[in-house]
């Protein structure tokens, strides 16, 4: 289950209050995000087509579960909630849009292979690789550990 991005933001700013109130600067506060599924492809198109029958698979699972559906259809997750599935740029700015309200620098991508071949799998984990994670190390600054 996942949500959009507003309630998130909210436990994330509360925290940063506590974390203020306990006498650490907010800016040290080391913040993580993690996804509600993950497929790249080349195009948009391809990475939703291929992503369709596991989004309608979980949709059904959650349905017989008795659970709320929040995002009714593969567009709107897609949209509105953390799954990154689409082109390399595509996620790269769903990412950055989220670090703009989230301020995070640890990213847990859930990218088990549910749904997908094994060649499905390898190659959207590649192209996370090659193509999605060097972006995002330029534009999102990692955190300074300290020992």
């Amino acid at each position: 289950m996942t949500n959009p991005i507003d309630p998130y933001a909210e436990l994330i700013r509360y925290y940063r209050e506590r974390w203020d109130f306990y006498g650490h600067d907010p800016a040290t506060a080391i913040v993580g995000a993690g996804t509600a599924g993950f497929f790249a492809a080349k195009t948009s198109q391809e990475a939703r087509e291929v992503y369709r029958p596991i989004f309608e698979a979980r949709s059904a699972l959650q349905r017989s579960l008795g659970l709320d559906i929040v995002f009714p259809t593969l567009e709107d997750f897609v949209e509105r909630s953390s799954a990154l599935i689409g082109s390399p740029q595509q996620i790269i700015q769903k990412v950055l849009r989220y670090h703009e309200q989230f301020g995070h620098q640890v990213l847990h991508v859930q990218a088990d292979g549910d749904g997908l071949t094994d060649k499905q799998h390898r190659e959207t984990l590649e192209l996370f690789q090659s193509d999605i994670a060097p972006a995002l190390r330029r534009h999102i600054p990692g955190p300074e550990w300290k020992a």
